[in-house]
C-alpha cells in the first residue's frame, strides 16, 4: 500500500529553500539564466550535477573542483 509521507520527501523546508520549481520558474523569466540552463542541457555531467546541486546544495563539494560546473552554478546563483 501506500502508507505515509516517501522518506527525504518533500516536507515543507524550513528556511524556505522553495523548492527546484521556483528557483526554475525565476531562471526562466530570465533570458541569461536561460541561455545558461539550454548550455547545461547540452552537456549531460552539467545537468545531473545540477539537479543534484538543486535537490542538495551539499552535494556542490563534490564538484568544487570541477571549474566547468562551478562557473555554471556560480552563475546561476548570480543570476537567483
Amino acid at each position: 500500500g501506500m502508507g505515509g509521507a516517501p522518506p527525504g520527501g518533500m516536507g515543507g523546508m524550513p528556511g524556505g529553500m522553495g523548492g527546484m520549481g521556483d528557483i526554475i520558474q525565476k531562471l526562466a523569466s530570465n533570458p541569461k539564466a536561460t541561455a545558461l540552463l539550454q548550455k547545461a542541457q547540452a552537456n549531460p555531467k552539467i545537468m545531473r550535477a545540477m539537479q543534484e546541486v538543486m535537490s542538495n546544495p551539499s552535494a556542490m563539494q563534490k564538484y568544487a573542483n570541477d571549474p566547468e560546473i562551478m562557473a555554471l552554478l556560480k552563475e546561476l546563483q548570480g543570476l537567483m
